[in-house]
């Protein structure tokens, strides 16, 4: 595994573990308020996974190469003189 994946993880289990003290912290008698922290941890962890993904392998991406049997010519500026 890269870093950048290793990041992505971390990032998407730091966001569970952040989610399940919040549903350690709230009473058993409120039972909708822990499912609902429940699903958006899993919901929040999943995303931040996702994207994450999506973004390293954006930044992976090679620029495109010119195609083959075509010369490329970098033509320089003339120098001008400075006037003082």
């Amino acid at each position: 595994m890269s870093s950048g994946q290793l990041l992505v993880l971390g990032a998407s289990i730091l966001w569970m573990l952040l989610c399940m003290r919040f549903w350690y912290a709230i009473d058993r008698e409120h039972t909708w308020q822990r499912r609902f922290i429940a699903i958006a941890a899993g919901i929040g962890g999943g995303l931040i996974y996702l994207i994450g993904t999506m973004m390293l392998e954006m930044l992976k991406e090679n620029p495109p190469q010119p195609p083959s049997g075509e010369e490329v010519r970098v033509i320089s500026r003339p120098s001008v003189p400075e006037k003082k």
